[in-house]
């Protein structure tokens, strides 16, 4: 990698019911299993800051019933320092946003924690990107400007993943069987510039490279370019417009029906 990171996420959408108690401990187990990823503590809101207590954590998540919600927040302010947040509510998720500032030491087990997460989870989408630089717009280049349609195509931020559904490949993406289905299994585990990977559970992990987090900017791109160009045709991932070389509109493609829908 040749680049400073802006921003590392992982985010994981999917259907499978969080408020479900063995479901969500199996995720505690998984997120406890990291010494360097153990959070230090909790909340109900996205403020707040109390010892972390699965025992807590896992009472408030059985008392979900139909109709009702919680977010759980998850911090550590020790290296390695992150922000998590898995949302027990009709649109569930799990994401964690990491610093920046991470050793790369620490990637390929990070990389290793999401896949474990999504292993429980088995998600309809999920994630795992180290953001390029932000560059100032209009953009000065198209090395700026595709570097920066890389990284907005990776988000799964749920306020804009629920209106237009997946923007596009990220460092590690995970196809479920919802989505799998959309695009065609042959399809995606021919995906060129990628390795691909068919999962137990029935989904598809994409890598755009044998150790994505080793990508120089511009290997980054050119894979993503042409991984993007071959899948782009089965009109699942949304359509994007760039304007005035700066915005970026995306809109739900042809094909696509949104995932991750579950009301508890």
């Amino acid at each position: 990698m040749d680049f400073s990171p802006f921003q590392i996420r992982v985010p994981i959408l999917g259907a499978a019911p969080l408020n479900d108690e063995v479901l969500f401990t199996e995720l505690l187990d998984v997120i406890e299993s990291y010494p360097e990823f153990a959070p230090q503590f909790w909340s109900l809101e996205e403020r707040g800051k109390l010892p972390y207590n699965r025992d807590n954590i896992l009472d408030k998540i059985k008392a979900v019933e139909y109709g009702s919600y919680a977010h759980i927040y998850l911090k550590r302010n020790k290296a390695v320092k992150y922000f998590g947040s898995i949302d027990v509510a009709p649109r569930q998720n799990i994401f964690f946003e990491f610093d920046p500032k991470l050793n790369s030491k620490h990637y390929p087990a990070l990389f290793e924690f999401a896949d474990r997460l999504v292993q429980v989870f088995k998600p309809d989408v999920a994630s795992v990107h180290i953001d390029t630089p932000v560059y100032p717009r209009p953009f000065e280049s198209s090395e700026h400007k595709n570097s920066r349609i890389v990284s907005s195509a990776a988000s799964l931020a749920p306020v804009d993943y629920f209106k237009v559904g997946p923007k596009g490949l990220a460092m590690r993406t995970y196809l479920g069987p919802h989505y799998v289905k959309q695009f065609g299994q042959e399809l995606l585990l021919s995906t060129p510039k990628t390795q691909t990977e068919l999962q137990s559970w029935g989904g598809i992990r994409l890598d755009l490279s044998e150790a994505p987090w080793e990508l120089t900017e511009q290997a980054l791109i050119e894979h993503w370019q042409t991984a993007m160009a071959y899948l782009r045709p089965a009109k699942v991932f949304a359509d994007l417009d760039v304007y005035q070389n700066r915005k970026f509109k995306y809109t739900k493609a042809e094909n696509c029906t949104i995932g991750g829908l579950n009301y508890i």
